[in-house]
């Protein structure tokens, strides 16, 4: 309902001259609809999960290359270091790509996440600044009159 009377209000705005105030009322809900989005497909998707042949019953290797693994004893599977898999603590699993475990998303942040993670982040940035200048702007207002 409330998009409904917004969008029925562009025109007064456009004829008092006062459209910037629209455009900064969407502008604003805009941001927080992205990040909202956002922070829900970090910490819906997949981190990184490793595959089924990294498992220990089914992983296949020769001893010429047993540097490039550890085997990982609370999972029991083949941690491959080239990938950049690493056991995480808090969520007791094997991640490929680990960046950190994020406290904000009860996720980890690994290879399949971490763009997403990027994005809410800078949002998250643009909405602190965007609140800030909307603040500023408020109290200039109530000052000026």
């Amino acid at each position: 309902m409330e998009l409904l009377v917004g969008i029925l209000t562009i025109p007064y705005y456009m004829y008092f001259g006062q459209f910037y105030k629209i455009i900064f009322y969407y502008l604003g809900i805009s941001i927080y609809i992205l990040l909202v989005i956002f922070h829900l497909l970090t910490s819906l998707i997949n981190p990184g999960l490793p595959p089924k042949k990294y498992f220990l019953e089914n992983f296949k290797m020769d001893q010429s290359d047993m540097q490039n693994y550890i085997i990982c004893k609370q999972c029991k599977l083949v941690m491959d270091l080239n990938k950049g898999t690493e056991h995480c603590i808090d969520c007791n699993i094997c991640v490929m790509g680990n960046d950190h475990h994020c406290q904000w998303t009860s996720k980890c942040v690994g290879k399949n996440n971490l763009m997403l993670f990027n994005i809410f982040l800078i949002l998250l940035k643009t909405h602190f600044v965007y609140l800030f200048f909307s603040l500023l702007v408020i109290c200039y207002i109530k000052l000026a009159k």
